[in-house]
């Protein structure tokens, strides 16, 4: 499998050959024998590369989740045998990667400096999937989410926030309604992902429906827009966590609608001393942020 999965990724015997740290006549004879034992061809040449069959790439994406799974047990070992020695791998959407995880890394490094942190940026689904199937310790997701076979532990809390150009009629308002906003132009995200079903919540519990001039999937390019005059929004807040301006004016919605950062961590298993650590600073780190609160960390698995 492992070899297999080399040439799938280098396309040549020789490259996989080097990778693995085997010798070529020796992958060649593996895979002469692994397409002997399953009965049907694993590669073709193609455009002067190996690449996988149909037949292949059917069971193909199962091996890399093998393969992430023992890696993911490596880590655990790491982390048991030494708390100060140890890796972590966290899948976090942009938002959360760029403006909480920064901090709570740098302080979990200066007191662990040898605990290596990988930080994965996705979208929610695919954060969430990255959890269950295993291929990271721990994700951090906005709310709402849908139901997934994995645990959410929440961690901090902020407000929906509508933000709106400089000079805008609404800019001296502390705060605003969806009824404030639906006569101008709104940029918004769609209702699959979390801030669209929170944004939809708000103006259809206001009576109004939702009227989307631009669409976009994260809250940086809807604020971007907003900056440059393209419309208003009601975007993600812990892209403001800082205080600062941005180039926009922030007002406070009402009726509030609350945004949480949640772990989502793995239901079986435990997670490493290494990854509580970074959870538990993400947690303090988000309390002293500017509008947000923190929240008791419950249910977290023992080490």
């Amino acid at each position: 499998m492992e070899i297999i999965r080399a040439v799938a990724l280098h396309g040549a015997v020789t490259a996989a050959a080097a990778d693995l740290g085997v010798s070529q006549p020796a992958v060649s004879m593996a895979l002469r024998e692994s397409t002997a034992a399953v009965g049907f061809p694993l590669f073709v040449r193609a455009q002067g590369r190996l690449q996988p069959t149909p037949e292949l790439r059917v069971f193909l994406d199962e091996v890399d989740r093998v393969f992430k799974g023992l890696e993911r047990i490596d880590r655990l070992v790491s982390g048991i045998r030494d708390a100060s020695v140890g890796s972590v791998v966290i899948a976090a959407t942009p938002t959360l990667a760029d403006n909480l995880l920064p901090f709570a890394v740098a302080a979990v490094r200066r007191a662990r400096p040898r605990i290596q942190i990988t930080v994965q940026t996705m979208d929610n689904l695919s954060a969430v999937e990255a959890v269950t199937q295993g291929g990271v310790d721990f994700g951090l997701v906005l709310t709402p989410i849908a139901e997934t076979d994995a645990r959410l532990v929440p961690l901090c809390a902020a407000e929906l926030v509508c933000v709106v150009p400089l000079g805008h009629p609404l800019a001296g308002r502390v705060a605003v309604t969806p009824q404030d906003i639906a006569p101008y132009p709104l940029i918004s995200f769609s209702r699959s992902l979390p801030l669209g079903r929170l944004v939809e919540k708000s103006f259809l519990d206001a009576g109004l429906e939702r009227r989307i001039a631009l669409e976009v999937n994260q809250s940086s390019t809807a604020l971007a827009l907003v900056r440059a005059g393209a419309g208003v929004a009601l975007i993600d807040p812990y892209l403001l966590v800082d205080g600062r301006q941005h180039g926009v004016v922030r007002i406070r919605l009402e009726p509030r609608s609350i945004v949480k950062a949640q772990a989502l961590v793995p239901v079986a298993g435990t997670l490493s001393r290494s990854a509580l650590l970074i959870l538990a600073a993400i947690r303090r780190h988000g309390g002293s942020m500017h509008g947000v609160s923190s929240l008791t960390m419950r249910d977290l698995p023992d080490v």
